[in-house]
């Protein structure tokens, strides 16, 4: 369970990166271009969105936590480890984003069995996850696919 938290908060972020540098300035000019608008505004209004969803979604995220924390699932000290390393991941989240899919499907798998080190090192029980982590695949063209069995584990 932990291990797909801190999945679903990268994939948060990796999914919000991937439409800045996709179709996102794209749509940005389709939209200005057929409305006759200012593009650097229509890209505020599509920024601002995104910054509120991140924002949610980190919420919603660090509040699941504490209900992990709450309910004896993990530690206050695990919490802020799989915080910290939350952030240590979001950095190398964005480093794949000009890699090729073959390479980035590479770093991937790479990080996801840095991940289950790193979990086996801070006593977190990795059958704890269940059917939350889905592990990692090609979901999104991110490199990622959540779902149960996902990663065949």
């Amino acid at each position: 369970m932990i291990l797909g938290l801190i999945v679903i908060g990268l994939l948060t972020t990796s999914y919000v990166s991937a439409q800045d540098s996709g179709n996102y300035p794209s749509i940005v000019q389709k939209i200005a271009e057929k409305f006759n608008l200012n593009e650097s505004e229509v890209k505020a209004v599509f920024d601002e969105d995104r910054d509120e969803r991140h924002a949610e979604m980190q919420a919603k995220w660090v509040e699941r936590l504490d209900d992990l924390v709450n309910d004896g699932k993990i530690t206050v000290e695990q919490k802020q480890a799989i915080l910290d390393k939350h952030e240590e991941m979001q950095s190398k989240m964005e480093e794949l984003q000009d890699l090729s899919p073959e390479e980035r499907k590479q770093k991937m798998l790479e990080f996801r069995d840095q991940l289950k080190d790193w979990a086996d090192e801070q006593g977190i029980d990795l059958p704890l996850i269940g059917p939350l982590t889905g592990g990692f695949g090609h979901g999104h063209g991110m490199g990622f696919r959540m779902g149960p069995g996902a990663n065949g584990m």
